[in-house]
């Protein structure tokens, strides 16, 4: 976990001192790599994201950025008012936006219903009042039938869209760090081999490979 918030740290400088290049797209997306791999764990970096959400200009990034503050809406004063900004070139958006967009507000209202009642009937009736003319445009398919979905979970049964909507997610746990070391270098020399699927190395599956040299890491130790 020392790595993670060293990761963090980083990601954090380049925010301020780089925030106009691309490189904030990277970080944009491996922030929620890093949110996923340690939910509730690393949130103090969530402020300084928010400050320039505006300035986003690469779908992945919005998205990105739209999946945070859905994810983390209570512990985001203004969440509300980030999202709300989106809405009015809500059509213009792409696909992945849109998707984020609508799953985010119906996030955000089931954490403050009181709140955000307006928002996320703005953003259902944005999702499905959408005139579709071509059939296999299955795009927009997507946001308009998940648009119905969360509009008849949430008015038929608000406690079902919850279990759904915000249901825990499972954790994403590091494998590598259950491996004893010199196994784990030597799979990684057979990268792309049936040794890196089964996690064994060569000679405990394939027949006369048992005199055959294990392969090490160039720099490493017996190599």
């Amino acid at each position: 976990m020392e790595n993670v918030q060293s990761v963090l740290e980083t990601l954090a400088f380049y925010y301020h001192a780089f925030f106009f290049s691309l490189l904030f797209f990277s970080v944009i997306l491996l922030n929620v790599k890093l949110f996923c791999l340690t939910p509730r764990r690393y949130e103090s970096v969530i402020a300084t994201l928010c400050e320039n959400l505006d300035s986003l200009d690469e779908p992945e990034a919005r998205a990105a950025m739209i999946w945070i503050v859905g994810e983390y809406a209570e512990r985001i004063d203004n969440a509300d008012e980030l999202l709300e900004s989106f809405l009015e070139g809500f059509h213009d958006e792409s696909t992945q936006v849109q998707l984020q967009l609508l799953t985010a507000i119906v996030k955000l209202f089931l954490k403050k219903p009181t709140e955000t009642q307006e928002l996320v009937q703005q953003v259902l009736s944005l999702a499905t009042q959408v005139r579709i003319t071509n059939i296999r445009d299955y795009l927009t398919r997507l946001y308009v039938d998940r648009g119905y979905i969360y509009w008849r979970l949430l008015s038929t049964d608000p406690v079902a869209a919850k279990e759904v909507v915000l249901a825990e997610k499972p954790l994403i746990s590091e494998e590598t760090d259950l491996i004893e070391p010199t196994l784990l270098e030597e799979l990684i020399c057979h990268i792309g081999t049936l040794a890196s699927v089964y996690h064994k190395p060569p000679s405990a599956f394939v027949e006369g490979s048992r005199g055959v040299q294990h392969k090490r890491l160039p720099g490493s130790a017996g190599s």
